[in-house]
């Protein structure tokens, strides 16, 4: 497959090779496809997320403020703990 790449993107691309960041322009454009992958893929679960908590607000599956910050704060430490 061949790719046409606008001049801003191409130079992008061989500035990217020639810091040594990347082995090769295809390894550019395979990690900013992966990048664009990933991101369609992260939108489609938030997106399911998102219904679901939809849901269960419609049939009256709520938290608490107290439940809410509770769940926040032990994601926090988890989070934080994973970071150290």
């Amino acid at each position: 497959m061949n790719v046409s790449l606008p001049m801003p993107l191409e130079e992008f691309v061989r500035h990217k090779v020639a810091a040594g960041e990347f082995d090769s322009a295809d390894a550019v454009v395979c990690e900013g496809l992966r990048l664009l992958q990933q991101h369609e893929n992260w939108k489609a679960d938030a997106r399911a997320k998102i219904d679901a908590g939809w849901e269960q607000a419609k049939n009256g599956e709520l938290r608490t403020p107290e439940e809410v910050t509770e769940n926040l704060s032990s994601r926090k430490q988890a989070w934080q703990r994973g970071r150290g």
